[in-house]
This record gives C-alpha cells, structure tokens and sequence, in this order.
C-alpha cells in the first residue's frame, strides 16, 4: 500500500481518494469514519504516506495522534481548518504536512479576481473623492443618521456665525463664541436680545432646528456605539465603491479569500447572514467590511455597489445558494463577472453552462489535488 486516506465521506475526502486512486490506482486504500482498530489494522500494511482528509479539525486532530502512536514517524498529510488546531498539530507531529483547505481555496477563487478574467487586473484603485462620498454618504443606515446629525449641527452653526457677524458688531471670535453658546442652550447671545425682530426669530429657529439635529446625532452615535460596527465610515472598513471584490458567505473560505484579496491591494466587502459567525468576528478585527444579510438579496448587493463591482465571489457552501447569487448579480448589473464555489462542481456547470453566468472553482477538486501533489511529491 503507497497511500492511506482516512476521511469523513465528505467531499473533500471524497475528492481526495478519486485524486489519490487516478494517480495510485492501486496502490490506495481508504477508510470512512475509522475506528481505532480499523486504523491499526490497515497500518499493518506499512503504507508510505497516510492522508486524514476532513472539514472536522477535531476528528483530523485525533486521527494524526492516533496515526503517529501506532507508526511513529510515518508520513502524515492532514487537512486542518482552524489555525490554532494546526499549530498543535505541528508541535506534536513536527513531520506532519498540515494543509488547510480554506488557504488552498483563497487563490483558487481570487484568481479569475486578479488575471483579468473578470475584467480587472492589479490594484483597486480608491481616489480621494470615493473616499469623500464614503464618509459623508456611509452604507450603514445607522452610521448615516450620525453623519446627518452631524453635518446638520455644523451647518446651523456656520449659518449662525455669519447670521452674527452680518447684523451685529460683533467680531469673527466673538460670533463664534456667540454661536455656540446658544445652540448648545447655555446661554442667548446678549446682542441677539438687543437685535431686530427678524434676528430673534432666525436665532430662535436655529436653536430648534439644531435641537432636531442634536437629537438626530445622538441617536446615530448610540447606535453606532451599541451596535458591532462591521462597516467604518473612515479607514479599512469603510465600504469600496469601485473595482472591488464583493465575497458573500464568511466561513473559512471566505474570510481567508478577502484577506487573500487585500494582500494583493484588491478592495474587498464581505457579505453574511449570520453576524453571530466566528468569521465576523475575526473579520472586525482585520478590518474587512461585512455587510449583514441574504447575499441574494438584490437591495443588498446595490448597497454593496454591485454596479461597481470588480467581481462577485459566490463563497457560501451550498451550490444551490451560490447560483441563486449569480442570476441576482446579473440582475444588478448584466454582465457582471461571478466567480462560484463549487462542491458539486458537475451540477454547477451544468446548470450555469445553461444560463451562461460565472466561473466555477471546484474548492474540493482543487485541494484533492494539492494535496495529492504532496504524496506524489514524496515518492519521488
């Protein structure tokens, strides 16, 4: 035996044993879901290389242990999702040659993002005024309340000053003291009160209409402070408007892929139904922009400037989902370059060959194969 491949029955443990068998046709043996005398008895054979192929880090984690106690030393190929699991793996078993499916995934999906396929080649390019709009006009309908409010008290205030320096003698510091004294209610401007009719009543809206927007800002900024703030209305996590990547569905994969496509200077917002996922979380910390919702939802994808859009990445796990996401894209915007991941990859084809939308990456297909290059590569 050349090859041993312990799995789930998923399909990536079934996509590595068709890899395996096409290159070692017989010369491979594969268990499902093995119990430990099922392992030590097919390691009897002395195969060369043993393959744990799993999304279940836990069950990858405990078959390596298991592997490495009953032949130490033997060549191990693992795939491991979470960081932290494959750190300790790789303490434990320093010969092991951990994988991990969503790094191997990343490139995959991001390179019709960044050959040209999908219409774009280099860097996102961002200019100062994108970067205008995004702070005065930000996604979040929150984050516009706070801006509303706020560009609202600066511009009574502004109207106030020049309302004090135009129809009184008063200087350009004293306006301004003046100004802000009275719409923060401390107290009236003494001259207003000396002043004309029409000034007190144009003092008097002033302070009413910067009550509205007082309230107005106040009630942004606390929801803005409650709420986890996903999207920024300065800095990384503000929202691309332009040649930027939409990915929808933040799980491994996904949120590997936006970090993969913000390395190489391509602008990136991240869509998600649930904003509980550990994924959003890690996501705020690097200050990638999640929007929260359906990624089929078209009011969505307009909010995330589809019409803009360098590219679409369908990343979520289920096919029938991620070409759901394509047709909608392409209601947005006819034309617009999708990308889909895929784990059935013969229905998706089919099916987008029908309607002519996107390219598909087989993730499964893709890491079967990486990770055969690495048993192959150890014969030789």
């Amino acid at each position: 035996m050349t090859a041993l491949l312990l799995g789930d029955g998923g399909p990536l443990a079934k996509a590595t044993g068709e890899s395996l068998r096409g290159h070692l046709p017989d010369e491979t043996v594969t268990l499902e879901r093995p119990s430990d005398d099922e392992v030590r008895s097919a390691l009897e054979a002395s195969p060369e290389s043993v393959v744990i192929a799993t999304r279940d880090d836990v069950m990858a984690l405990r078959l390596a242990l298991l592997v490495e106690a009953l032949s130490p030393g033997i060549h191990l190929v693992v795939t491991v999702f979470d960081r932290t699991v494959a750190g300790r793996l790789r303490s434990a078993v320093p010969h092991c040659e951990v994988l991990s499916f969503a790094e191997i995934s990343a490139p995959t999906l991001a390179e019709p993002c960044l050959d040209g396929s999908a219409g774009h080649t280099g860097r996102s390019r961002t200019g100062p005024f994108d970067r205008l709009v995004s702070a005065l006009w930000p996604v979040q309908t929150e984050a516009r309340i706070l801006v509303a409010g706020l560009i609202g008290l600066f511009t009574v205030i502004i109207a106030d000053i020049l309302l004090l320096l135009l129809a009184t003698d008063l200087g350009v510091v004293d306006s301004i003291y003046g100004s802000i004294r009275t719409l923060t209610t401390v107290q009236a401007e003494p001259a207003v009160s000396e002043g004309p009719g029409w000034l007190k009543l144009a003092s008097a809206l002033g302070m009413l209409v910067t009550l509205g927007f007082a309230a107005l800002f106040t009630a942004g900024l606390i929801q803005w402070l409650l709420d986890p703030r996903l999207t920024g209305i300065v800095g990384r996590r503000v929202v691309p408007r332009r040649d930027h990547v939409i990915v929808i569905g933040m799980g491994q994969v996904g949120l590997r892929l936006c970090t993969f496509l913000r390395d190489h200077g391509v602008g990136v917002v991240a869509v998600e139904l649930e904003p509980e996922a550990s994924a959003v979380r890690f996501a705020r910390d690097r200050k990638i922009p999640v929007l929260i919702g359906h990624g089929e939802d078209r009011r969505l994808l307009e909010r995330a400037f589809v019409s803009r859009a360098r590219a679409v990445v369908a990343a979520t796990a289920d096919d029938l989902i991620n070409i759901e996401i394509a047709i909608t894209a392409d209601a947005c915007r006819p034309g617009v370059p999708v990308v889909l991941r895929a784990r059935e990859g013969l229905l998706t084809k089919e099916t987008l060959e029908l309607v002519g939308l996107g390219v598909v990456r087989d993730i499964h297909r893709e890491s079967a194969n990486a990770i055969v290059d690495v048993v192959v590569a150890t014969r030789g």
